[in-house]
């Protein structure tokens, strides 16, 4: 399978694209500093490009089976750039006729199945008042997926944290006693991946907890 990869310069992204090479995909890792992804690889194309760059995302899309996206503020910003960039990737996709996409984002894009507890509510509240930019930033990004005609599925991890890839994991929603407070980078990585095989989470977005 080919995949394009965007936010793969991170630190889960990294891990996805390592995994996803093991595995025997083909990656695209879009980047705007492609430095950061370290020496050449084979299967490994990186396209460079900032991520207002529509043309240049547009050949990262192409001829891909499924798109992944790991993209986050890694700086305060101004307005919502993420969400702009997954307007484009969504864009790119119709017309390239790419269908699979998935995405990472944060309890903060709330879902109608979520029933937060008040530790949750406190959490997100103070995102919108202290985090105001990526508040908007990540709700504003879910919000376009959401809307897309894609087969879209929205990944959020309570806190992401460092840690082994165990294949454990805790899948379901804000409030309903089933996941914990914390998913490896690792296990991340390869939750996502593994929705690329299976139609169960599309069109959803589950909070994953390490198992």
């Amino acid at each position: 399978m080919r995949i394009a990869v965007f936010g793969g310069t991170g630190k889960t992204g990294r891990l996805l694209i390592d995994e996803a090479l093991k595995q025997g995909h083909s990656v695209t890792a879009y980047a705007r500093h492609p430095e950061r992804l370290g020496a050449p690889r084979e299967d490994l194309e990186v396209v460079a490009g900032e991520l207002t760059d529509f043309a240049a995302i547009g050949r990262a899309v192409a001829g891909a089976d499924a798109i992944i996206s790991l993209l986050g503020q890694g700086r305060p910003v101004t307005g919502t750039p993420i969400a702009i960039a997954t307007r484009n990737i969504l864009a790119a996709m119709r017309k390239a006729g790419v269908r699979r996409i998935v995405v990472i984002a944060t309890a903060s894009a709330a879902d109608s199945h979520d029933r937060p507890p008040l530790r949750s509510r406190l959490l997100v509240g103070f995102a919108r008042i202290f985090m105001r930019p990526a508040y908007d930033d990540v709700v504003a990004t879910a919000r376009a997926v959401r809307d897309s005609d894609r087969d879209w599925t929205i990944v959020r991890p309570p806190f992401l944290r460092d840690g082994p890839r165990t294949g454990r994991v805790k899948v379901g929603y804000l409030g309903d006693g089933v996941t914990g407070t914390y998913l490896s980078r690792a296990n991340a990585a390869d939750f996502m991946l593994r929705q690329l095989d299976t139609d169960t989470n599309v069109r959803q977005a589950p909070i994953v907890s390490d198992g």
